[in-house]
Parts: C-alpha cells; sequence; structure tokens
C-alpha cells in the first residue's frame, strides 16, 4: 500500500471512529427511566433557583433605579452635599441598575422543561437535551455578566469623571460599588446545569494506531473527540 493510500485509510478511520462511539453512547441503557426522573427532578430545582435568582436580583436593581432617579430629579444628595458629581454619580447608578434590571427581563437564565412521552428511551434524551440548552443558557449568562458589567462601570466611571471637576474620585468610588454588586449578582447566578453537564461530557480518548505495509509504514489516529 502507497504512503497516499495509507493517508487516506487513516483519515477514514479518523472520521467513522466518532459516529461510532457515539452510536454507542446513544444505546437505551436498562436504567434509562430512573436516570431521566431523576435529571427531570434535577431541572426543576435548577429551574426553581434560575426563577428566584431573576425576581429577586430584578426587584433589586429596580429599587435602586427608581431610587437613585428620584434623588437625582429631587437633587438630593444620600451623603454630603448635592453637587454636579453627586448628580453625575445617581444618574449614572441609575442607568447601571435599570440595565442590569433590563437584563434580568430581557435575557434571563433558561432551563427548558423537557417533554415526558412515556418512552423511557426518549425522555432520557430529552432531559438530555434539556440539560445542554440550560447548561449553555447559564454559561452564556456568566460571561455576558462579567464582560458586560466590566464594559458597563468603565462606561458609568468616565461619565462621572468627564462630568465635573474632580469627580475622579466619586467615580472610583461609583466603580467600585458597582463592580462588587455586578459580581455578587453573577456568582449568586445558579451554574448547577452548566457543572453537571461539564462533568457528565465524554472524555477526549484517542490512540495512534501504526500501519505497515510493503512499501510504505504510518500511523492511523483512532478514537472519539
Amino acid at each position: 500500500m502507497k504512503l497516499p493510500t495509507l493517508l487516506a485509510v487513516s483519515l477514514l478511520l479518523l472520521a467513522v471512529a466518532r459516529p461510532v462511539a457515539l452510536a454507542h453512547a446513544q444505546t437505551c441503557a436498562a436504567d434509562a427511566a430512573d436516570r431521566g426522573a431523576a435529571l427531570r427532578g434535577r431541572l426543576d430545582r435548577e429551574r426553581s433557583k434560575a426563577l428566584k435568582w431573576r425576581v429577586g436580583w430584578g426587584v433589586g436593581f429596580g429599587v435602586a433605579f427608581a431610587g437613585q432617579l428620584a434623588l437625582a430629579l429631587t437633587e438630593t444628595a444620600p451623603i454630603g452635599e448635592f453637587d454636579d458629581a453627586a448628580e453625575a454619580s445617581l444618574f449614572a447608578g441609575a442607568a447601571k441598575s435599570f440595565v442590569g434590571m433590563s437584563a434580568r427581563i430581557v435575557t434571563p437564565v433558561k432551563v427548558p422543561r423537557p417533554a415526558v412521552s412515556g418512552d423511557a428511551c426518549a425522555d432520557l434524551a430529552s432531559a438530555e437535551a434539556a440539560l445542554r440548552r440550560a447548561a449553555s443558557s447559564e454559561r452564556r449568562s456568566f460571561w455576558l455578566n462579567h464582560v458586560g458589567g466590566l464594559a458597563m462601570q468603565a462606561a458609568g466611571t468616565l461619565y462621572i469623571g468627564l462630568s465635573a471637576d474632580d469627580a475622579w474620585g466619586d467615580a472610583a468610588i461609583s466603580f467600585g460599588l458597582g463592580y462588587a454588586i455586578g459580581l455578587a449578582s453573577t456568582y449568586t447566578q445558579p451554574r448547577g446545569a452548566w457543572h453537571e453537564h461539564r462533568r457528565g461530557q465524554a472524555a477526549v480518548s484517542w490512540q495512534l494506531t501504526p500501519m505497515a505495509a510493503p512499501h510504505a509504514h504510518g500511523l492511523a489516529v483512532v478514537g472519539s473527540f
């Protein structure tokens, strides 16, 4: 067998390895009914946690938005004298709180409810698919909160610092408080589905198999990726 043919065989083995591994993994297990029921129970608990987190932080951000906006419009400083720096801090804080509240409404963490058909294999597959979607939603929300929160705090800091003379001290305080609250919100977000899905993912496995022919030698890569 010549080298080009040997390489072609190796690639064919690589292409076939993953479908075979997936087909084996998708074989319905004897305990499919119990596993499906247990997974649906965990998804129900995760959905309840996500709802509580969403409502709790949404209400908290809403109260902060209304309170800071009212103070700014009535020209009332919670501490010290109401000046340009205090006004800018209150408006920036109200804007950040509004964004935080809106994010809980527009882009909530979603934990789907899997369908139940009475077929153990189909119900397990449905529950596993729901877990994957929930994990994706939690992972996306977690990183968006990190990146979006940092960008929002930076924008608020610039707004306060440029709105009045010597306002960078107020800007730094606003950044510190806002970022701390954002981290608290991010790290109290439910992430159970994300963690469970990550633990349950199949490990990458592969091996190199030597191949020899009268006129050529080579290696075939076989495994699941």
